[in-house]
């Protein structure tokens, strides 16, 4: 019986130190692609560090969209678009991710598209998309 209270112990501590271990390691993950994104402009490495966020915690709509924004600064328009969308299935009020897809449809002359994510950013509360929305049918 002591044997058994031991191994069931043991792995009752495993069990919770690994996923404190997979949290530490996603946040230090984040904060280090946050920081080569905007203080490095190393983007490659940025978006290897969203990854292993994503690896550690796959609903983490943040991740997604600052690797997709590291795509879409090295003009990986395609998979920035994946990204993106996959934030705004984790979170489908994500404005910030919507508005980066209207310009991906901008840059891709798709106006249709451009417009439909422009009015969503608007309706999910960006700011100051007048002028994006000024080629848009009402």
């Amino acid at each position: 019986m002591k044997k058994l209270t031991f191994i069931l112990l043991a792995l009752f501590g495993l069990l919770f130190s690994g996923c404190e271990n997979k949290i530490d390691k996603a946040h230090a993950a984040y904060d280090r692609g946050i920081e080569l994104m905007y203080n490095t402009s190393s983007f490659d490495e940025a978006e290897r560090q969203f990854t292993k966020v994503i690896k550690y915690d796959k609903n983490n709509f943040e991740a997604y969209f600052y690797r997709g924004c590291t795509k879409f600064n090295r003009g990986l328009l395609d998979e920035a678009i994946v990204d993106f969308e996959k934030a705004i299935e984790l979170k489908p009020d994500y404005a910030d991710a919507e508005f980066a897809l209207g310009r991906i449809y901008f840059i891709k002359k798709d106006n249709d598209m451009a417009c439909y994510y422009y009015k969503a950013a608007d309706r999910h509360g960006k700011a100051n998309l007048e002028d994006y929305l000024k080629g848009c049918p009402k």
